[in-house]
């Protein structure tokens, strides 16, 4: 990770030393100046009074100095407090982009990587299509009916469902029938062979089934 904060505390210490140095040098030019005055005055003969007011003009100006060097070492304290603050924004900064960085990674990865048996979606099992009642009713055909007593029973079994409201056998020849069914509400052939075998004992299974047309064919097995 990025150190955002060495350069700026680096740059507070630079600051710092520099500030001490201009002071020191600052003191060194007052004494020099004043040692200075008092060696001209002694050869010039200069009075006291005016030794008196070079010495108050020198203190000013030493004074005027300092404090313009106390300002400006409090303007880079701040400015040094500022950097110092954005610094650690930099650094929280950094952190937030390096862990967005991680997540980012991990979710191409995921992508990336095959799915599972386990994480695939099962698949969605699409109802049966039903017939529906009205019209003419359902013309349903059965193949290798047993006899004539198996059809009757067929029949009745039919009768006997809460969605049928009339079965009627409408042809009968060598094992193939054809009963026209009316419904009161929707069935499907899966239902339709269900009810006929459990009730009859004879196994039927569905050959053809469409609901579209009203069309059901059944095939008795052994």
């Amino acid at each position: 990770m990025l150190r955002g904060t060495d350069v700026p505390r680096e740059r507070i210490r630079l600051t710092q030393n520099q500030d001490d140095a201009v002071g020191r040098a600052s003191e060194h030019l007052a004494r020099a100046l004043n040692e200075l005055y008092k060696a001209a005055a002694a050869e010039a003969g200069v009075s006291r009074e005016d030794l008196a007011r070079d010495r108050a003009a020198l203190q000013e100006l030493a004074q005027r100095l300092e404090a313009e060097l106390a300002e400006e070492k409090q303007q880079r304290a701040q400015l040094a407090g500022q950097l110092t603050n954005l610094a650690g924004s930099l650094d929280r900064l950094v952190t937030h982009l390096h862990g967005l960085s991680q997540l980012m990674a991990e979710l191409l990865e995921r992508l990336a990587s095959p799915a599972s048996p386990l994480a695939e979606a099962a698949p969605v099992a699409v109802p049966e299509p039903a017939f529906q009642p009205g019209g003419e009713g359902i013309a349903l055909s059965v193949s290798s009916v047993p006899g004539f007593q198996a059809l009757m029973d067929f029949q009745k079994a039919l009768i006997a469902m809460e969605q049928v409201n009339s079965a009627s056998v409408e042809r009968f020849q060598e094992g193939d029938s054809r009963i026209q069914v009316q419904l009161s509400a929707p069935l499907t052939a899966d239902a339709i062979a269900a009810a006929l075998t459990s009730a009859t004992g004879h196994a039927c299974v569905v050959e053809e089934s469409r609901p579209e047309l009203m069309r059901l064919r059944l095939k008795v097995v052994s």
